[in-house]
């Protein structure tokens, strides 16, 4: 075989590998999008429950605190894994300005009890919480995107004290 030949051989086969690489990259980072959007999502949701769930135990003379105390600690939960998963610096510092807000509402040294009472202070907090997170798009009621760009302007409006 000639020299000539042997370049157009390498050079086919370097091609070949270099499209094979480029496509698995690819489906990597698609693979890598859809945990952080499953996510995001569980944020989303986890969030949305519990500003349901405050409303519903306000208007039913807070029958059952323990369960916003519940659904504040699943809120949590998801925000850590999240931040785990972030491999970017700018996204993970907003996510722990998330996790630090929604930690100002956490009652006693955070493990969950089922005889928790809540006094009047805390009622309040998660009534302000409440109303914070329907303001700023929480809730069900509002159409949701994964998308991290809407997900962080919804983020910034919980954190940012008004």
């Amino acid at each position: 075989m000639r020299k000539i030949d042997w370049i157009k051989v390498i050079l086919a086969l370097s091609l070949f590998v270099n499209v094979f690489l480029f496509m698995n990259h690819k489906h990597d980072n698609r693979n890598q999008e859809l945990k952080y959007e499953l996510l995001n999502t569980s944020i989303y949701r986890d969030l949305a429950q519990l500003e349901v769930t405050i409303q519903d135990q306000k208007d039913h003379n807070w029958k059952n605190e323990a369960l916003v105390v519940q659904k504040l600690d699943d809120a949590m939960d998801s925000i850590i894994m999240r931040i785990g998963m972030e491999r970017d610096n700018d996204k993970e510092t907003l996510l722990w300005k998330l996790h630090d807000y929604m930690k100002k509402f956490v009652v006693g040294d955070g493990t969950f009890a089922l005889d928790i009472s809540l006094n009047d202070k805390q009622r309040a907090d998660y009534i302000y919480l409440g109303e914070k997170l329907r303001s700023s798009g929480w809730s069900f009621n509002r159409r949701f995107d994964t998308n991290w760009d809407s997900f962080a302007l919804k983020l910034q409006e919980l954190v940012t004290e008004s």
